[in-house]
């Protein structure tokens, strides 16, 4: 087993290595993280703008006289709120674009404001146009998102290929001229080269299929998107990421590259909230907030409940554990527990590890798959406590709860382990003491 162990660690820490260093998945992982304040503050405005009950529905009381005022509020503020929301979700992919342009350019060592500029137009020759040259905005939020990811890519990939061999270069330094001046002469030809191919591309894929790549790219993703959503494919990816992280491999490694499909699904959401869905009504289940607030209650391995049963073990080491790693679990941070405990490579720990989130998963994809909680419309950000979380991502107070009941469930599948673990960490300090 130890063997076993050993070689299956090293194995995929090297394979998790080579997967992390690789630029181009580095700069979307980095391009999506940087969008997350512009994505929480326009799902959050959505909500401002979206009381969730209708309160002439209410009896008189307390209930009614809340959700009247949120009404009324929500009317008063439903232009300048409401403008929030529409740039910082329909607008999405431009973001995206323009980060993936900057982060890939510092990839490359490439400075200046050009290099982000280049790929945002690149993105907006590929899916602002139609099929018949008109201009649209039907791929501007989470529907182009793989647009901007693969046309930003070949923009930044022409021009440094262009600038590395200095195509075009046009030299003016030394001779008094500004420096960003500089900068835009010397890449001058190569951003004109780049742009003309991609006008290429988009004439040729228009001209090969008789439509746009977004459009392409919405029917290609699809099934993708359909098996992501599924309860096998989300319990699958919940035990890779558990089985990963306790050889440890961060989870980032592997749901890295699932961001662009939660927001994809994250986003159909919101719009369908938007035109007047109900939360249960909304298409998607597995998103980024459903990830974090339902699965990874207080961080990677639902360790709140594993901090509550530490506050009671005997054994001085995992009690001090306990209390050190309580209030940041608060907040889905639990480094303080994984490594105190240990839970990577400890093989006491493994089975309630993967098990607890496996088991979130199971229940909350059920409760939303028949309706008995609302779906995520909202990204409150992963590092809020949860079950607060979850009611500001659904809207739902019975997300809240379910929630709560998952937190209790994952203390009772840590506690006979801990309480074995405990024994013999207790001994083993009674031992060293006498």
């Amino acid at each position: 087993m130890k063997k076993l162990s050993e070689m299956l660690e090293k194995k995929l820490l090297l394979m998790a290595n080579k997967f992390s260093k690789q630029r181009h998945l580095r700069a979307i992982s980095n391009s999506f993280l940087s969008i997350v304040p512009f994505l929480t503050i326009g799902s959050l405005a959505l909500v401002l703008i979206s009381p969730p009950v209708d309160y002439t529905t209410l009896e008189p009381g307390f209930m009614y006289s809340f959700f009247q005022a949120w009404a009324v509020f929500a009317e008063q503020i439903a232009t300048p709120i409401g403008s929030i929301y529409t740039i910082c979700m329909e607008f999405m992919s431009i973001f995206v674009a323009a980060a993936i342009g900057y982060f890939l350019a510092q990839e490359y060592k490439m400075k200046g404001f050009l290099p982000p500029v280049l790929s945002t137009v690149a993105f907006l020759i590929l899916a602002g146009l139609g099929a018949d040259g008109s201009k649209t905005f039907d791929y501007f939020g989470g529907t182009g998102l793989f647009t901007a990811i693969i046309g930003s890519i070949i923009a930044i990939e022409i021009l440094h290929f262009l600038f590395k061999r200095k195509v075009g270069y046009i030299s003016l330094e030394g001779q008094g001229v500004p420096e960003a001046l500089t900068q835009a002469f010397a890449l001058l030809i190569p951003t004109a080269i780049t742009l003309i191919g991609i006008g290429l591309l988009h004439w040729g894929i228009v001209s090969l299929t008789g439509d746009t790549l977004p459009a392409l790219m919405t029917v290609l993703l699809s099934p993708v998107l359909s098996a992501t959503d599924s309860l096998p494919g989300v319990f699958l990816l919940a035990f890779l990421v558990m089985t990963f992280w306790w050889f440890g491999i961060h989870d980032s490694c592997i749901t890295g590259p699932m961001t662009a499909f939660w927001t994809i699904a994250l986003t159909a959401n919101i719009a369908a909230f938007n035109s007047g869905a109900a939360t249960t009504a909304v298409p998607y289940i597995v998103t980024d907030p459903y990830w974090f607030m339902f699965l990874m209650i207080g961080g990677s391995g639902a360790t709140f409940g594993l901090c509550i049963v530490l506050l009671t073990c005997k054994s001085k080491q995992l009690k001090t554990v306990g209390k050190l790693g309580i209030v940041p679990a608060f907040f889905n941070i639990n480094e303080p527990v994984i490594f105190g405990v240990p839970l990577m490579l400890n093989p006491m720990m493994y089975i309630p590890f993967v098990g607890a989130v496996l088991v979130n998963c199971v229940i909350s994809y059920g409760a939303m798959y028949f309706g008995l909680v609302g779906r995520t419309i909202a990204q409150p950000g992963w590092n809020i406590f949860c079950p607060i979380g979850g009611l500001l991502s659904t809207l739902d107070i019975k997300a809240m709860l379910l929630i709560v009941g998952l937190i209790v469930l994952d203390a009772l599948i840590y506690f006979p382990f801990i309480k074995v673990y405990d024994k013999q960490k207790y001994e083993e300090e009674m031992a060293s003491v006498k």
